[in-house]
């Protein structure tokens, strides 16, 4: 479970980087816009991410346990 906990906090904080900048640029996107679209579908995959990490770490998940 080490493992898997070292590797959980790796994701979450470069999906926390990733909000981030994109909190950061959000203003000054202009809706309707490829790159307004692009930066919606990223943030939703990283909060995608972030429930996936939270629902690993909850249920204390071993996803590297081979045997």
């Amino acid at each position: 479970m080490d493992r898997t906990r070292s590797v959980l906090k790796l994701v979450f904080g470069i999906n926390v980087l990733f909000l981030l900048l994109l909190g950061f640029s959000y203003p000054y996107l202009e809706p309707g816009t490829a790159s307004y679209v692009v930066a919606v579908m990223t943030a939703a995959l990283c909060l995608a991410m972030l429930a996936l990490v939270a629902l690993i770490s909850y249920f204390e998940w071993d996803v590297f346990d081979i045997g």
